[in-house]
């Protein structure tokens, strides 16, 4: 179980890294800019987007909304039911530890791609 899970994180990084470098240079190839300033603006922006992301799992609250089963509602209503009344409950000690877990490893990800941004780079030198 392990292993599989570890395995599609390395595929979501390796996605994450070459798909950024592909865009970003195919795009900085068509603005004219240097490669290597394009890759970096790829990765500060997927980077950041990555942190954004690891806010919006890290604070959400207790509360869980699922769509309520017993409304009766005419048959030409049924589109709307799913987008309708919901009930909440309570969010599971599961589902609360899973969201920690997918914040630090978002938070973790997102800054690897900030200091890989930051290592290639032209305008900033780390020595």
């Amino acid at each position: 179980m392990l292993r599989a899970a570890f395995r599609r994180i390395l595929v979501l990084v390796a996605v994450l890294v070459f798909g950024t470098a592909a865009v970003s240079a195919v795009l900085g190839a068509l603005a004219g800019s240097n490669i290597l300033r394009s890759l970096a603006t790829g990765y500060y922006v997927v980077g950041s987007a990555v942190l954004i992301g690891c806010f919006v799992v890290g604070v959400r609250g207790p509360l869980r909304s699922e769509p309520m089963d017993n409304v009766e509602a005419a048959p030409s209503a049924a589109p709307l039911r799913s987008r309708g009344r919901r009930r909440l409950r309570k969010a599971t000690a599961e589902e609360r530890v899973e969201g920690r877990r997918s914040a630090l490893l978002l938070f973790a990800l997102g800054v690897a791609l900030l200091l890989l941004a930051a290592a290639v780079d032209p305008a900033r030198r780390a020595f």
